[in-house]
């Protein structure tokens, strides 16, 4: 494997009872470089600062694991990585450096874990990110944010074999992925019991290939109620201009499509396990701008189901699609 530094040589000081003062350690001997994380359960009770373009190698086993409540596990900022733009006496003015821009940087490998005190991970000011093999369990609010600052220079994440999984109750409202980022690519991500599966709030020409939504296993807190993650769930939340999705899935969610910007469903799909008693449910709520829908498979399966219902979208191209089921609201025609 190649690194430049590995965690097992920085052990806990004499005192410290949590990993996340030798993971920073670690981190700040590793500028611009590849930090090996072993396999282990690493113990945080302080929010981990990246922001010196140290990349994250983890064994597919090493846990990143709250145990005090804080905004995120994770924090991870990569605009030091871009000197194209710097601040020169209260100023900022291009480098003299324009070319030595680190297009490289990544997260590879790991579970970071919110147990249900923080969320996972934030990343923030990226021009280019790599992230893959990576799950995500338990997030309070998000499994993983982009872009929460604010930044003008989001884009261009390019993710790959996710895994976002809520195994604990109380967490109702939160969201698998949410992002402001824009030109990044989301390919075999999965998302387990979150409320909100793919919240995609801003940017534009995002893509999102064989991604798979789904709901359920929480069980209610209450005989007779719904599995509380299946409460107001959105499988997909479109509100990112110009975006694709291909071969995704939506599975179980009270609404599975909803979209807010111009967007493109290419051989998607929808199903509703009725195991969890899900009733009156939306395959595609279409709010705003044009939407084409093409080559997807939609099945009924609960009681009450509307294929599609249009709040306020504009034109929409619906062609090739297999409809399973008698929907209470028919096929939709284009317009």
């Amino acid at each position: 494997m190649m690194y430049d530094k590995n965690l097992v040589d920085f052990p806990r000081r004499e005192g410290e009872v949590s990993d996340d003062a030798r993971i920073m350690r670690a981190v700040a001997e590793c500028e611009r470089g590849v930090l090996y994380i072993p396999r282990g359960i690493y113990l945080i009770s302080e929010m981990l600062v990246i922001k010196n373009c140290c990349s994250l190698m983890m064994h597919k086993s090493a846990v990143l694991k709250a145990v005090k409540e804080m905004p995120y596990v994770l924090w991870y900022d990569a605009e030091a990585s871009y000197p194209d733009i710097v601040e020169k006496d209260g100023h900022i003015v291009p480098s003299d450096d324009p070319d030595a821009e680190d297009w490289n940087l990544f997260i590879t490998g790991g579970y970071i874990d919110g147990a249900g005190l923080a969320s996972c991970m934030c990343l923030n000011s990226f021009k280019h990110f790599t992230m893959r093999d990576t799950s995500f369990r338990n997030g309070k609010k998000y499994g993983l944010r982009i872009e929460e600052q604010g930044s003008s220079w989001t884009y261009e994440l390019v993710a790959q074999n996710l895994y976002f999984k809520c195994t604990l109750p109380g967490m109702a409202g939160n969201a698998g992925i949410s992002s402001n980022g824009g030109d990044s690519h989301f390919i075999d991500c999965i998302v387990v019991d979150y409320t909100i599966g793919f919240e995609m709030l801003g940017g534009g020409s995002n893509r999102l290939t064989r991604c798979h939504v789904w709901g359920g296993p929480i069980p209610p807190r209450a005989e007779g109620e719904l599995p509380e993650m299946l409460i107001d769930s959105v499988n997909y939340v479109l509100d990112s201009y110009d975006i694709i999705l291909t071969d995704c899935y939506a599975d179980t969610g009270m609404t599975g499509y909803q979209v807010k910007k111009n967007a493109r469903l290419i051989g998607c799909s929808y199903f509703n396990n009725y195991t969890y008693l899900m009733d009156d449910v939306t395959v595609i709520e279409h709010q705003s701008g044009s939407l084409l829908v093409a080559n997807g498979l939609f099945r009924k399966t609960s009681p009450h189901s509307d294929l599609y219902k249009n709040v306020g979208g504009k034109e929409l191209i619906w062609r090739d699609n297999i409809i399973d089921g008698d929907f209470d609201d028919g096929v939709p025609e284009s317009y």
